[in-house]
């Protein structure tokens, strides 16, 4: 006969395989800001980002937590970059306003230094989809990502988009470095932020 071992119950069960978010519809709350360049040198908005409410809240704090223990390196994966300038500035300015409208009370003090801070704990609706990519390994693999933000309120006649899937005939590219950079929600946290965050 095999005894359930001692705190058997709240250990976490390790299979080999990770979690992943389903698509959806979710409340989320931003956990840090940063305004970061590409690598062409194009002002961008980086969000750490978690899910606030339902049965996937903490998600991401719950996956970093999980990989921390096997990895000090691990990094936060919930991350959503949006470009601030030219013609992303409509697609910046809704996030700002989908923040706004989304926390009553809530303005966002343009101008001032270090106003991204004020970001943190603002909530926002976020449209939630998987997309197909290939893995640093050549394979195929699907990433949950930010399709749309909205305010609360817009998040009543959202929809849960199909998966996006990769053409029958796309072939793995055959640079290593090639994988999901930008699709997997790694992240380094710039230099200079000093939040005692869990991410950091």
């Amino acid at each position: 006969m095999i005894a359930k071992p001692q705190g058997y119950d709240e250990a976490q069960a390790f299979t080999g395989e990770f979690a992943q978010l389903p698509a959806g519809i979710y409340v989320c709350v931003v956990k840090q800001v940063s305004q970061t360049e590409t690598r062409n040198g194009r002002p961008q908005l980086a969000i750490l980002y978690d899910i606030a409410e339902g049965e996937n809240k903490g998600f991401y704090q719950t996956q970093y937590e999980a990989a921390k223990k096997s990895d000090s390196d691990a990094k936060w994966k919930g991350v959503y970059k949006q470009l601030m300038d030219g013609s992303s500035l409509p697609f910046f300015k809704g996030l700002m306003t989908s923040i706004e409208k989304s926390n009553q009370g809530f303005q966002f003090p343009w101008g001032q230094e270090g106003n991204e801070k004020t970001l943190a704990g603002k909530k926002f609706g976020a449209i939630m989809g998987r997309e197909e990519f290939f893995a640093s390994d050549g394979e195929k693999r699907m990433a949950t990502k930010i399709v749309q933000i909205r305010s609360l309120d817009g998040l009543k006649d959202a929809k849960v988009p199909e998966d996006k899937l990769l053409d029958d005939n796309a072939a793995a590219p055959s640079d290593p470095k090639f994988g999901p950079a930008d699709q997997d929600g790694f992240m380094n946290i710039p230099d200079g932020i000093n939040e005692e965050l869990p991410f950091m």
